[in-house]
C-alpha cells in the first residue's frame, strides 16, 4: 500500500508541468556553473546546460538527478549544451549514463578551443542512443508543441573564427559562439544566451526585430559577468536570473550578482541570483510569469 501511495505521489508530481504551464528551474550549485531544468507544458523535460564536474562534485550526480527524481522524472527529452566549457557540460556524462536521454543539442562547434573531452561527450551521447542535433542561427528546436524555441546565434559560419588569436582567446571564442535561445510560451518570451559575449549579444540585437526582443525572463549572459547594456535595455525583462557564486576572488567582477542588479533594477526588473536565492523557479501560463525561490 505504501509503495502504491508513493507511486501515485510521484506520478502526480511528474504531471505537475503537464497542466499547460511551463516551469523553468535554475539549480543552485556549490560550484560555478549553469544548469536549467525545463519542464514543458506537455510534460516533457529538457536540460539547458548541466553544470560542472570535478573530483568532488558532479552536477549531474549530486544536483540534477536528485532534483529530477524528486519530481518523478525518469527520462530527459533533451540536453542542450550552450558551449563546450566544463561549467556548462560537466554533469551531462552522468545523466547520459544514468537516465534515458532522447536528444543531445549543441552548436556543432569544432574549431579553436574545442576539447577532446567535449568531443568524447558528443560521441558518447550518440552511442547512448540520443539523437544529435547541431543547431545554429535560424534553426528551431522541438521542446514541446506549446513552445517556440529559436536559435538566434551563432551563425553557421560561427563568430570570429578568422580573428587574430592574440585578440580573442580560446575561452572567449567558445563563449562568443554560445547557443543563444529564444523561447516563447504564449505571450511570454525567455532568453537563454549561454555565455555569449558582447559580439554574440550585439549580433542578436542587430538581427532580431525589436518586438521579438522584449522578454519576460532573461538568463544573464555569462553568469552576469558580461551583460551588454543594450541587450538589457532591449529585453527589459520582468525577471533577470544569474547562476553564479556570491563572490569570485581576484575577478574584475567579484560579484556578478551585484553587477546584474545595478544593470537591471533601474529597468524595473527583479533580479535573482542562485547564490542568494537557492533554486529559482519560473512558472509561465502563457500570459503571466511568476517566480518562486528556495530561500
Amino acid at each position: 500500500m505504501n509503495r502504491l501511495i508513493l507511486l501515485c505521489l510521484l506520478l502526480a508530481t511528474a504531471l505537475h508541468a503537464a497542466d499547460g504551464k511551463l516551469i523553468i528551474t535554475y539549480l543552485n550549485m556549490p560550484k560555478h556553473g549553469l544548469a536549467v531544468v525545463v519542464q514543458t507544458p506537455g510534460g516533457g523535460t529538457w536540460m539547458i546546460d548541466t553544470g560542472p564536474q570535478s573530483d568532488t562534485y558532479d552536477a549531474g550526480r549530486d544536483t540534477i538527478e536528485p532534483f529530477l527524481k524528486a519530481r518523478g522524472i525518469t527520462q530527459i527529452d533533451g540536453i542542450a549544451i550552450s558551449h563546450p566549457h566544463g561549467d556548462h557540460y560537466g554533469g551531462a556524462m552522468w545523466l547520459l549514463d544514468h537516465m534515458p536521454v532522447k536528444t543531445f543539442v549543441d552548436t556543432g562547434y569544432s574549431a579553436r578551443g574545442f576539447s577532446l573531452a567535449y568531443s568524447r561527450l558528443r560521441q558518447h551521447a550518440q552511442e547512448r542512443g540520443a539523437k544529435y542535433i547541431a543547431a545554429t542561427e535560424g534553426d528551431k528546436l522541438d521542446f514541446d508543441s506549446a513552445l517556440t524555441v529559436e536559435v538566434l546565434s551563432p551563425p553557421k559560419t560561427m563568430h570570429n573564427l578568422d580573428s587574430d588569436p592574440a585578440k580573442i582567446t580560446e575561452h572567449g571564442l567558445l563563449n562568443t559562439n554560445s547557443l543563444f535561445l529564444r523561447m516563447q510560451h504564449g505571450q511570454n518570451v525567455l532568453f537563454f544566451p549561454g555565455d555569449a559575449y558582447g559580439t554574440g549579444q550585439r549580433y542578436v540585437l542587430e538581427k532580431t526585430p525589436e518586438e521579438k526582443l522584449k522578454a519576460a525572463v532573461v538568463t544573464a549572459p555569462h553568469h552576469g559577468f558580461n551583460t551588454h547594456p543594450e541587450f538589457a535595455a532591449a529585453t527589459k525583462p520582468k525577471y533577470a536570473i544569474a547562476s553564479c557564486l556570491d563572490f569570485y576572488a581576484g575577478s574584475e567582477v567579484p560579484s556578478p550578482g551585484e553587477k546584474l542588479t545595478k544593470q537591471f533594477e533601474p529597468l524595473g526588473t527583479q533580479v535573482f541570483v542562485t547564490a542568494w536565492h537557492g533554486n529559482i523557479e519560473i512558472t509561465s501560463d502563457g500570459k503571466d510569469v511568476a517566480a518562486k525561490t528556495e530561500k
